[in-house]
């Protein structure tokens, strides 16, 4: 027999069952929470791919700056001036001729000039020093090039006709030293015939700060040691008395 209990059913009554039909507002809640926690990785991304973006943008800038330095040098080399009048009359040139070559080849040669490749100047016959350019030469790296590779090389005569050529640095150093020694010559001789490029101070400190400039461009020169001898130097004077 069954007890007195036995004959209520095992489970509660059916009303009183919870539901078991998904709650709308309890679904909606959980989709605004997974909502915003999206939005959230969404914005974070996104700053990050910005930021790396902008990181990638600076550092590819400042590459290109590097390269375009470091394709720059070999282009300032020995940079050509086309004034046909002297940029700075210094007081032992003021009471001689000025001669010049015009601006264009055509002019140059109708002018009698003649292309000194020391200089990369369209230079007049008179001061047109062939004992100097052939010091330069000897050196050997004086040989220009249609490209920047290097790999196009020219007669004297076709560099005479580009309005740019390529060489090397070790060139425009030499370039600088040549020109110093003919300068010294020129003047230490009294020639009376001074072209524009060793008259020019500005191409004097062209030359000395590019000198300066090449050691920070190699080896740490200020770590290498070099003997200096003291020495007593004498003064030219006029009206001296």
């Amino acid at each position: 027999m069954l007890s007195d209990n036995e004959s209520e059913p095992f489970l509660e009554k059916a009303d009183n069952v919870p539901s078991k039909q998904p709650n709308i507002e309890s679904v909606q809640g959980a989709l605004n929470n997974w909502g915003s926690v999206m939005k959230r990785l969404l914005a974070k991304f996104t700053s990050l791919r910005i930021s790396g973006l902008l990181v990638f943008v600076a550092t590819s800038l400042f590459w290109a700056g590097v390269l375009l330095m470091i394709q720059y040098f070999p282009r300032i080399h020995k940079q050509a001036t086309t004034s046909t009048n002297p940029q700075t009359v210094l007081p032992l040139f003021q009471n001689l001729q000025y001669v010049h070559c015009g601006r264009s080849n055509a002019d140059a040669k109708a002018l009698g000039c003649r292309y000194d490749i020391l200089s990369n100047h369209w230079v007049p016959q008179p001061c047109m020093d062939q004992g100097a350019v052939e010091e330069y030469q000897s050196d050997g790296s004086w040989f220009g090039f249609a490209d920047e590779d290097r790999t196009q090389l020219l007669s004297i005569d076709a560099m005479s006709e580009m309005p740019v050529y390529y060489t090397n640095e070790r060139d425009h150093i030499v370039h600088c030293a040549m020109l110093w020694r003919k300068q010294f010559r020129a003047f230490a001789e009294g020639r009376g015939a001074y072209d524009s490029i060793i008259a020019d101070e500005r191409h004097t400190m062209h030359c000395s700060e590019y000198l300066i400039n090449m050691t920070d461009w190699a080896i740490d020169f200020r770590t290498m040691p070099i003997k200096v001898f003291v020495g007593y130097a004498g003064c030219y004077l006029e009206d001296y008395k």
